[in-house]
C-alpha cells in the first residue's frame, strides 16, 4: 500500500472516531464524604441533562430533592436562571420539583463547548454549568439532607 492510501485511510478512520466521540454523553459526578453521590449525564449537542442522586439532597435555595433519577430543564427569565427537575413516576406521568434558582457569574470568554462539573467543598457539592453560547457560568449548591442535624446518643 502506498503512503497516500495509508494517509487517506487514517484520515477517514480519525473522522469516524471523532464523530463517535461527539455523540457520546458526558458525565460529571460529586461524592460526599460518606460515599453517596450526585451524577449528571449530559449530551451537549442535544442540550439534554439527567441528574441522579442516591440520597435526598437540599439545594442552596432550600428545595428538597428526593433520591432518584431526574430530567433537568435549564431555564431563564427576567429574574435569573433556574433549573427544573422532573422525575418519572410511572405510567407516563412525572412529578416536578419547584424551580430552583441558580447563581450566575460572568466568564471572560465563552466556553469551547457545553460542560457540567462539580466542585466539592466542606460537605457540599456545587454543580457548575457552562454554555458555549454565552459567557455565563451557572452554579447550584447541593448538601446532604439532615447533614447539620445533631446525632442523639
Amino acid at each position: 500500500m502506498n503512503a497516500k492510501a495509508i494517509l487517506t485511510l487514517l484520515f477517514f478512520l480519525s473522522i469516524r472516531a471523532l464523530g463517535q466521540d461527539l455523540g457520546q454523553p458526558q458525565m460529571a459526578q460529586c461524592k460526599f464524604s460518606d460515599g453517596k453521590k450526585i451524577t449528571v449525564t449530559y449530551s451537549p449537542e442535544h442540550r439534554s441533562y439527567r441528574l441522579f442522586t442516591d440520597e435526598p439532597l437540599i439545594t442552596a435555595a432550600g428545595v428538597t430533592v428526593p433520591a432518584g433519577d431526574y430530567t433537568v430543564v435549564r431555564g431563564w427569565e427576567r429574574h435569573g436562571h433556574f433549573l427544573i427537575l422532573q422525575k418519572a413516576t410511572g405510567a407516563g406521568e412525572s412529578s416536578q420539583l419547584p424551580r430552583i434558582p441558580m447563581s450566575a457569574a460572568t466568564l471572560t470568554a465563552p466556553q469551547k463547548k457545553d460542560a457540567v462539573s462539580f466542585v466539592s467543598i466542606s460537605g457540599s457539592c456545587t454543580m457548575q454549568v457552562a454554555s458555549e453560547q454565552s459567557k455565563t457560568l451557572l452554579s447550584l449548591e447541593f448538601t446532604e439532607k439532615n447533614r447539620d442535624l445533631p446525632v442523639i446518643r
